[in-house]
């Protein structure tokens, strides 16, 4: 299955437009704060070729990332968000995405640079 195929049967899963132009920035493109809950359910339990788990995990981010600018964040929702952090450093396809994060990090606009590098493995 290629990454394009991959990515078009996540849009499909969950509900998301596909916008082949958009493939590079999907997960930011499609971020939903309402949704962090669903997606990293979805990541945990779906499994992915390595393409498609590095959008859903970029998805997830930039989800959790809107949700922190714009509303407080449950409890549960940021245990499994930091236990999905941990659990990522053991797949090299998310590595680029925590970088990226962790290298945009602002306290106004990216405040979930800060968090992602401050848990460890």
């Amino acid at each position: 299955m290629s990454s394009e195929e991959a990515l078009i049967k996540v849009c499909n899963d969950l509900d998301i437009e596909f916008d082949k132009g958009d493939m590079q920035d999907w997960g930011i493109v499609n971020s939903d704060p309402s949704r962090v809950a669903e997606f990293i359910e979805y990541y945990q339990n779906t499994e992915l070729v390595d393409s498609a788990r590095a959008h859903v995990f970029e998805l997830v981010v930039a989800s959790y990332n809107d949700a922190m600018l714009h509303r407080p964040v449950r409890p549960q929702i940021k245990a499994d968000f930091i236990k999905l952090i941990k659990e990522s450093h053991a797949m090299p396809a998310t590595k680029a995405v925590r970088e990226y994060w962790i290298e945009i990090y602002d306290r106004k606009d990216f405040p979930i640079g800060k968090l992602i590098s401050e848990v460890k493995a």
